[in-house]
């Protein structure tokens, strides 16, 4: 685990996603939560079924959560290009399920959680990531995430 932070996007994994993601978004105005859904899957970043303990997935759902969220303040370019992100219904309940299963897990049933072995912090991000995801999808449905926190 390459990781300097709690966050996702403090990992070798977070950057890499990150650099696909800025690949979507190069030259567009706007980028939905279910094109960073599909954009992760096609690229393998992703799976489909929240219950697979996948170090990468869990991170890529988290990573996916803050940059949705606007949890990016430690990137060089934390608005990614001025980018707006689109929180949307089918988009957030994705990234919602997956974090919900990473919090409700037992260490011994994911790797992600076994590797952060019960950190406070981590846990505490990661609930803070699931609040802030909650408060998008509770909105209109449909709606602009904020740059960045």
């Amino acid at each position: 685990m390459g990781a300097w932070g709690v966050k996702a996007l403090q990992s070798d994994e977070g950057l890499e996603l990150l650099s696909a993601i800025e690949g979507l978004a190069a030259e567009r105005s706007s980028v939905t939560a279910d094109e960073l859904v599909a954009a992760a899957r096609n690229e393998g970043f992703l799976g489909d079924d929240p219950g697979d303990d996948e170090y990468l997935f869990d991170v890529t759902a988290l990573a996916l959560s803050e940059i949705l969220t606007g949890d990016t303040d430690q990137l060089a370019d934390p608005a990614l290009g001025g980018v707006a992100l689109e929180a949307t219904t089918e988009g957030t309940r994705v990234l919602l399920a997956w974090l919900h299963r990473i919090r409700d897990s037992d260490e011994e049933d994911r790797e992600y959680l076994e590797l952060w072995e019960g950190d406070p912090e981590q846990a505490a991000h990661l609930e803070k990531t699931i609040a802030a995801l909650e408060a998008l999808s509770s909105g209109s449905g449909s709606g602009s995430a904020p740059a960045s926190s």
